[in-house]
Parts: structure tokens; sequence; C-alpha cells
């Protein structure tokens, strides 16, 4: 996982649901699955605002996020909710979890700013067999400038940004199976409020990334769509 300022600058804003959408995007994606009981694993957990939906759901909830800031604000939240969860700090590029262990796995706007196939290999591994994987991530279309490509994952630390060609074929090299890809335009997603919990001291620099970041989210959004992810092992 490349180093990104920008994750830095989610974490010490504490900002829940980051991904166009946001949490109801979360909720009608999910809403169609039967989880109550269900082992369930949320990789890039952030803040904990989807953890806590899915544990009111009744979900066996697994927590992780690879930025500590992020792991004490999630586990805040769940104090403050008394919710009988607590996010660990771990990387999903290599895990510390036994084999076929999770009838779900979800990652929301995380694997693309993974090492992304080593990633889904490793959730690949963690499920149950028949179990599913959901994902929502971004997904360029052809026009995407190369210049506009090149200094997005500069300034995220991002691998790759994935066409719907690659999204197929890196699941596919992963091992998944009936895999579904469900495009969604940007101006499709009424606005969200986002979800704050920021930190008492913010450093200036932080604020010029929120400015780079803006700056690239209106210079990319022509170029870009939301993808949701469902496979199975």
């Amino acid at each position: 996982m490349k180093k990104s300022y920008y994750t830095d600058l989610l974490a010490l804003l504490g900002i829940g649901g980051a991904h166009p959408g946001g949490i109801e995007l979360t909720k009608d994606i999910m809403m169609e699955f039967d989880i109550k009981d269900k082992k369930f694993l949320e990789v890039g957990c952030g803040t904990g605002q989807t953890s806590a939906y899915l544990h009111d759901r009744g979900a066996l909830l697994t927590t992780m996020d690879a930025h500590s800031l992020m792991v004490e604000k999630a586990n805040t939240r769940f104090i403050e909710m008394r919710l009988a969860c607590r996010a660990m700090l771990g990387n999903i590029e290599k895990s510390d979890f036994t084999s076929n262990t999770f009838d779900f796995i979800l990652a929301e706007s995380v694997l693309s700013f993974t090492d992304t196939l080593p990633s889904l290999k490793e959730i690949h591994r963690l499920l149950n067999f028949g179990g599913t994987f959901m994902g929502i991530e971004m997904v360029k279309k052809n026009t995407l400038p190369e210049v506009i490509e090149n200094r997005m994952k500069e300034f995220y630390g991002l691998s790759n940004i994935y066409s719907f060609d690659g999204w197929k074929h890196v699941l596919k090299e992963s091992g998944f199976s009936s895999i579904s890809l469900k495009s969604i335009p940007l101006d499709d997603l009424e606005p969200v409020e986002p979800d704050f919990n920021p930190s008492s001291d913010i450093e200036e620099k932080y604020f010029q990334v929120m400015q780079e970041h803006e700056e690239l989210t209106s210079l990319s959004r022509p170029y870009i769509e939301l993808c949701v992810i469902s496979c199975t092992k």
C-alpha cells in the first residue's frame, strides 16, 4: 500500500462514507442480502459508520482498517454506541485470518488504494466456499486522459485505476466466479452529507491536500464512474 496524505486527511477529518453515494448507497446495496448471523468481514472500516449499520443488521462482524487513527475513531464510535464489536488494525494485502472463514466480505473504496491483486486474492482465501464479496470502487472510462490518470495515481497512491475490463480480469485472476459489475454514473447519485469526527489538531498542509483532492475530483469527474462489484468464491 503506497503512502498517501489523502488517507491521512480522511482519518484526521474522521470522514465516514467518503465514497460517492455514502452510507445510503451502502444500505441500498446491502438490503438485498440476508446478513443476520453471517460471518462478515468489513475491509477498510474507516470510522465505523458502515460497521455500525452492519452490526444493527445482525451480522457477526469483524472489522479492520490499515490506518491506526481510523481504527481508534471506529472503536470510539462503537463504545459510544455500545456495540459489541471492535475494529482491528490490519492490511488486507496479507492478513492473519484463517482461510475459509467469512460468509461475506465488503470493501468500500478500499481496494484501489491497495495493491489490488494481492488484496483480492487474500479476500478470496478468506471467504467460505460460496461466500460473497461486495465492493464499491471507482472505474475509469476509456476516455480518462493519461495526464489526469497519472496525477491521480501519484496523489492517491494508486497502483492502478481499472476500467470495467480491468476489474473483470483482476477478479477472474483472483479466482472469483459469478462476477457482476454494475456501473453507476456519478451524476445519478444523490448528494450525501458526510459523517465527520475531526481531530482537534490538523496541520495546515492537510488543507492543501483537501484543495488538491477537490481539484482532482472536478477534473476526473467526467471520466470516472462508480462500480458495484458482486462475486462469489
